[in-house]
């Protein structure tokens, strides 16, 4: 009897613990409180929280083509660096930005254009050869960098090598030479291009640069060999011989974002342990030169700003340093070691958050798969792309079944595609991989990112999942990165157009150890399934989904389950909803998005700390 009891009480634990997780097609529950199922959200609304731009900016009548480049009004993001496609000195093409920013900035050669407003949120427009007419002018002629401008670290002979954990942001590269020492646990925002035509162009383009350095006329010859404890304002500052820093240089740039600081060094560039380089009141790192004719080194600690050039000699940042600029060697070593590099590249990122009971309502918490991706896209001075780097980071996942992820590029053709590597699918039951690293049986381009989140990524602590229960301790997030290289001529970075990629859960790929199944995908709303998916669950439970109406992945009231953050997402504790996490959602929401359109960014007044998660855990 006692047997009995033991038996009837461990079949009600079972029942109460399954009804803990969420199972398919659970009725969802209605909490005190507001929930997301109670909001009433205009039919139209796309749940975006990014804008596609249509950009034309006329270059300059003068001098070569350089690269435009678009940042945000503070120049500490870069949306878009590139050339016109066609021929012409106009560029036109198409970029992605969070929907709350109303204005960017333009950069061409040097000179800053003013922020510019977007036109009804939708477009771009600008003309460098009217603004220039009355924009202040620089007393030196501006330096161009031509192809330079996309690396942080680069040589024209010579190793580029890093020793310990270095966090680089830009691209790598030697005409001649080694690159080592990027891979894990450092991290490369970046390429690396080693011996190839990009690396020679950025050779010539290099000795140009020296070139103009060096002719330009010197405004400064009596300052002392040692700089520091000082405030400089813009100019040409020659040297006879070495030079150096210590203390804290202060370059000022007296409002005027064109001012440049050019510094010749007839000799070996050093800086003191902790020396630090300011910029202040407009001055850039783009508009700052350190030319020196020997070594240069920069002692641990070291704060560097600006364009550092050894013509000929090694370049090296030692110890904890910090580089808001580049690193360059016309024939000479690039080491870095523990450092990190602070110039912008340009990218797309953000984070997309699923709910995985799809076709039924969820809980809203949108934790089920917290995935950050960043596109670094490759490409050649006519716009046309020839490689992507996709990295994605999973940072969390509530969901109790065992999940994969993927996605479609939907404007490129697959038979375009050369490669696809980097990917983790281990269940060849479910997923039929292709020789090319494509998914098998599409008629688009979907790259199958990885297959299951409990294999990908372990976990070592209780509860259901990884970092979504406070109560249970934290799992260090899973990097996958993959690399996608494409035919020649095979399309522009416009007709790419970024912003139109189409991610997608699947959900219970695995199943107490078996393959699943392939046909369940949950999408962002209004987007299109694969051709593997299941179509028997449309209309299925809480799903309105009209395939034919252009409508999916949505409830009869417009609600979805899955969301694309357009930056860095903190995600929500698990059993709170997002709508009190994010105090303003609903706002945002319930008005399509004309207002609140930053409810999401780390520094919002729109949070309730203790239902985020990272804010809890000190990430």
């Amino acid at each position: 009897m006692k047997n009995s009891k033991i038996i009837i009480l461990l079949l009600i634990l079972t029942t109460v613990f399954h009804s803990c997780i969420k199972p398919e097609y659970i009725a969802e529950q209605d909490p005190d409180g507001e929930t997301v199922d109670k909001f009433v959200v205009p039919a139209s609304f796309d749940w975006k929280t990014t804008q596609t731009l249509n950009v034309s900016v006329v270059l300059p009548n003068d001098g070569a083509i350089q690269p435009l480049i678009i940042t945000n009004s503070a120049g500490t993001k870069r949306y878009f660096q590139g050339y016109p496609d066609n021929g012409s000195r106009t560029v036109n093409t198409l970029i992605t930005i969070p929907s709350y920013i109303n204005e960017l900035r333009l950069i061409y050669n040097g000179t800053e254009g003013p922020t510019v407003d977007l036109v009804s949120k939708s477009a771009l427009s600008y003309n460098f050869n009217t603004a220039l007419k009355s924009a202040k002018k620089s007393a030196v002629s501006q330096i161009t960098l031509g192809s330079i401008s996309d690396f942080t670290l680069y040589t024209g002979s010579g190793a580029v090598s890093n020793v310990g954990v270095s966090d680089v942001t830009g691209n790598i590269g030697t005409t001649l030479g080694a690159v080592t020492g990027f891979g894990p646990p450092s991290i490369l925002n970046g390429i690396i291009q080693n011996a190839n035509e990009v690396t020679l162009q950025a050779s010539l383009d290099l000795k140009n640069m020296v070139t103009q350095i060096t002719n330009t006329v010197t405004t400064n010859a009596s300052h002392a060999p040692a700089f520091g404890s000082e405030t400089l304002n813009p100019g040409v500052y020659a040297v006879a011989g070495a030079a150096s820093i210590a203390g804290t240089l202060t370059l000022d740039g007296q409002g005027d974002s064109n001012a440049q600081f050019i510094f010749k060094i007839g000799g070996a560039f050093t800086t003191a342990a902790g020396a630090t380089v300011v910029l202040t009141n407009g001055a850039s790192s783009e508009n700052v030169f350190w030319l020196a004719t020997g070594a240069i080194a920069m002692a641990a600690s070291t704060t560097m700003s600006g364009n550092i050039i050894a013509n000929p000699g090694a370049v090296s940042m030692g110890n904890g340093g910090e580089l808001n600029g580049r690193m360059l060697s016309v024939t000479g070593a690039v080491s870095l070691l523990n450092c990190k590099t602070l110039i912008p590249l340009p990218s797309y990122t953000g984070t997309l958050a699923f709910e995985d009971l799809w076709p039924a309502k969820g809980d809203y918490d949108f934790n089920d798969l917290v995935v950050d991706y960043d596109f670094n896209i490759e490409k050649n001075n006519q716009e046309v792309v020839q490689s992507i780097t996709a990295t994605f980071a999973i940072q969390a996942f509530g969901a109790a079944t065992h999940n994969g992820f993927g996605f479609t590029l939907p404007t490129v053709n697959p038979n375009d595609v050369v490669s696809v590597t980097g990917f983790d699918v281990a269940n060849n039951t479910v997923f039929n991989i292709g020789s090319n690293g494509l998914e098998s049986g599409q008629s688009k381009t979907t790259i199958i990112v990885f297959d299951d989140t409990y294999r990908v990524m372990p976990t070592s602590t209780s509860g259901t999942g990884a970092n979504t229960q406070l109560a249970h301790g934290y799992t260090e997030p899973v990097t996958i990165v993959v690399h996608i290289i494409l035919a020649d001529n095979a399309i522009t970075f416009s007709e790419l157009n970024i912003g139109t990629f189409n991610p997608f859960m699947i959900v219970a790929t695995s199943v107490n150890g078996s393959p699943g199944s392939r046909g369940k995908e949950v999408h962002l709303a209004n987007y299109e399934p694969s051709d593997l998916f299941d179509s028997s669950y449309f209309g299925q439970s809480s799903d309105d989904s009209s395939p034919a109406d252009g409508r999916y992945f949505v409830t009869v009231d417009n609600l979805p389950s899955a969301i694309n953050i357009a930056e860095k997402f903190d995600w929500v504790v698990e059993y709170q909803s997002i709508t009190d996490a994010y105090t303003v959602f609903r706002d945002w929401a319930e008005s399509s998005g004309s207002i609140y359109a930053d409810w999401y960014p780390a520094n919002s007044d729109f949070r309730t700390n203790w239902m985020i998660y990272p804010t809890q855990v000190g990430n």
